[in-house]
C-alpha cells in the first residue's frame, strides 16, 4: 500500500440481526480534534468535576469518523465463506500508508491515514483493516 492508492475497508465475522439482515463488525477510524471542538468539551458541564478515582478530566483527544460499511439482506438462507468479508461501500485515498499517531493519549502502531472519497474527511484506521483496489 502506498500513498495515492485507493482502498477499500474490510468489515468481518458477519452475525445475523433481525429479519435476515447481516451486520458485518467494522473497524472504528478515528481523527484528532480540533481546538473549537476542545473548547466547546471546556464549556460543557461533562468537563466539570473529577473523575471517580478523584483526578480532574482530560479533555478528548480523537472522535470517530463515520463511513458507509454496508450491509446485505439473507433472509432466506446461510452465510457462504465469500460473504464472511465485505468491503466498505465507501472508497478511500491513502494520505500517509504508515504512521504511528497520538491518539487518546498513547501512541498507536500500525495505522495508516485515509480520506474518505465521498466526504472528504480524513481518519486513522489499521492497515491490516483495508484492502487496495484496482
Amino acid at each position: 500500500m502506498r500513498k495515492g492508492n485507493q482502498v477499500k475497508l474490510t468489515g468481518k465475522y458477519p452475525s445475523c440481526g433481525q429479519e435476515g439482515i447481516v451486520k458485518y463488525s467494522w473497524e472504528r477510524m478515528f481523527r484528532h480534534i480540533t481546538p473549537e471542538e476542545v473548547q466547546a468539551w471546556r464549556d460543557s458541564p461533562e468537563s466539570k468535576g473529577i473523575t471517580c478515582a478523584g483526578e480532574t478530566k482530560l479533555p478528548p483527544t480523537c472522535a470517530g469518523v463515520d463511513y458507509e460499511g454496508g450491509t446485505i439482506l439473507r433472509p432466506e438462507r446461510e452465510i457462504t465463506k465469500e460473504e464472511e468479508i465485505k468491503l466498505s461501500d465507501d472508497t478511500f485515498t491513502v494520505v500517509r500508508a504508515r504512521c504511528a499517531p497520538k491518539l487518546t493519549y498513547r501512541k498507536w502502531t500500525g495505522m495508516t491515514l485515509l480520506r474518505n472519497n465521498r466526504t472528504g474527511e480524513e481518519g486513522y484506521i489499521h492497515r491490516d483493516r483495508t484492502q487496495v483496489i484496482k
